[in-house]
């Protein structure tokens, strides 16, 4: 029980820092380069920026740092929980954030005019479900429905009281992703470069989440020659996902894009975030930090979107303008984690999940 009060500062910072890269990469490069995008759309007409772009273009490879991240704390965070707990656990994180940014995110759409209340309506329902299929409010939910397949591996894992296989299970997942990438250019693959069903059943992103598994393994139980053979082998495979998905950017924004920036910034990030486990980074800001992450990964895209265009449109340069929408929508961030999801959290306590205060 004692691993359970350990704080990770470090998982927390990088979090952050990986929101922020997405933000920062929405504001600086997708808006102008990707015409057709939501984020795109909610600005009204950004003009193009390439001298702001060529420095933030590979921020998407937050997504694939918050994988990582996954895999890690969750692992951590089911080892001595039950098959209840962990459920509760997941529902009380994720369902909050969504039913607070996505009626807002569902509003911004009306007003820019890029919805209609019933479209708006149904995409609010299936978001708020989370329906793993599109549409939803907002393009950035995709990888809700990855995530809750992960979940859904460890759950399971729980429920059949065989947890003490996530090692092996976690290889299997890693090796399966991995094996995939290494035969995607081989064999032609391009067009499942997007597959949803590839992406829920892990063979997209299980690398990264097999990655965090053994992370965690190698930071509480030994650091082995295996362990360590395994995560080169399924960086290997992330990397190559990472080369996948620059193709893809590059078809949709018909320029070139380059390969070495998301590599190396990912690299980089689970090299620091490893190093990070040693560390004694304790303060409690550290966690409130964390817990920012999710509610500014959901609300930036469209609701920040449409405040950049506005601003922009104002005449404020675009850079200003990224500060400001980037500033505003962390402080947002901010109200939702700390006001807003505990209230929805108090209130789940006292319906859905009503008996643990009976127990208690």
């Amino acid at each position: 029980m004692a691993q359970h009060k350990i704080t990770f500062g470090g998982v927390d910072i990088l979090r952050f820092l990986a929101a922020v890269l997405v933000m920062v990469y929405h504001y600086g490069f997708w808006v102008w380069a990707y015409p057709d995008g939501v984020s795109a759309q909610a600005t009204g007409g950004i003009p193009p920026h390439p001298e702001i772009g060529a420095w933030v273009e590979s921020g998407w490879v937050g997504v694939q740092i918050f994988f990582v991240i996954s895999g890690f704390v969750i692992a951590f965070s089911a080892e001595k929980s039950t098959p209840l707990r962990f459920f509760e656990a997941r529902v009380k994180r994720l369902a909050p954030a969504v039913w607070i940014c996505a009626p807002i995110t569902a509003i911004v759409l009306l007003i820019v005019g890029l919805s209609w209340p019933t479209d708006a309506v149904i995409r609010l329902v299936r978001t708020g479900l989370f329906v793993p299929y599109g549409p939803w409010v907002d393009s950035v939910y995709w990888t809700l429905g990855i995530e809750i397949a992960f979940y859904a591996v460890v759950w399971t894992q729980l429920l059949l009281g065989r947890f003490h296989l996530m090692e092996v299970v976690a290889l299997a997942i890693g090796l399966i992703s991995t094996l995939f990438w290494c035969l995607y250019y081989p064999l032609g693959w391009s067009g499942l470069a997007e597959t949803r069903s590839l992406d829920l059943l892990l063979v997209h992103h299980g690398a990264f989440f097999a990655t965090g598994v053994l992370l965690w393994l190698m930071r509480f139980k030994a650091v082995t020659a295996t362990r360590l053979a395994f995560c080169a082998l399924f960086l290997g495979g992330c990397v190559l996902q990472i080369a996948s998905s620059v193709d893809v950017h590059m078809l949709k924004v018909g320029q070139q894009m380059p390969l070495a920036p998301p590599i190396l910034i990912f690299l980089t990030a689970i090299a620091l975030m490893a190093w990070s486990l040693r560390l004694d980074l304790s303060w409690s800001g550290w966690r409130r930090i964390g817990l920012m992450t999710y509610p500014l990964y959901l609300l930036h895209d469209v609701v920040g979107a449409a405040m950049l265009g506005i601003l922009v449109r104002a005449g404020l340069p675009h850079l200003l303008s990224m500060a400001a929408a980037g500033a505003t929508m962390i402080a947002a961030s901010w109200l939702v984690a700390t006001e807003a999801e505990p209230r929805i959290r108090r209130m789940l306590d006292h319906t859905v999940f009503r008996y643990r205060l009976k127990v208690a």
